[in-house]
């Protein structure tokens, strides 16, 4: 497997470590599995760690994902979810303006701490 998904310790927000290239596969599995996890926690904040991991799958790939596979798996639009990439990796961009457009909330960052604040920012 190329990621782990695993629960923050506060268990406000979902956490998906992918290791290796991110491609349409891969995207779609880890989908499919925080869309099984918000189903059964109600947890609706996503961080994915990808600092390990560029993001291979290609503007067609990006759109099609963001406008059809993630509705097919069942991912709510209401989701929050923060993409960790290193500072030089400019690979995710594209992937978070695709997802705006799409209606998600979703946010590239450099840092584990700022994505975690922004995930958290207005829960009680």
């Amino acid at each position: 497997m190329n990621f782990k998904i695993t629960i923050s310790e506060n268990r406000k927000y979902i956490i998906g470590k992918v290791y290796g290239k991110l491609n349409k596969e891969i995207a779609q599995q880890l989908a499919k599995e925080y869309a099984k996890i918000i189903d059964s926690t109600g947890i609706k904040r996503i961080l994915n760690d990808v600092r390990s991991s560029s993001n291979d799958m290609g503007t067609l790939n990006n759109y099609e994902y963001a406008y059809s596979v993630v509705n097919s798996l069942g991912l709510p639009r209401s989701i929050r979810a923060a993409i960790v990439s290193i500072e030089d990796d400019d690979s995710h961009d594209f992937q978070e303006t695709v997802a705006r457009n799409a209606g998600f909330n979703v946010k590239v960052f450099h840092s584990i701490e700022q994505a975690a604040k922004w995930l958290l920012a207005d829960i009680s």
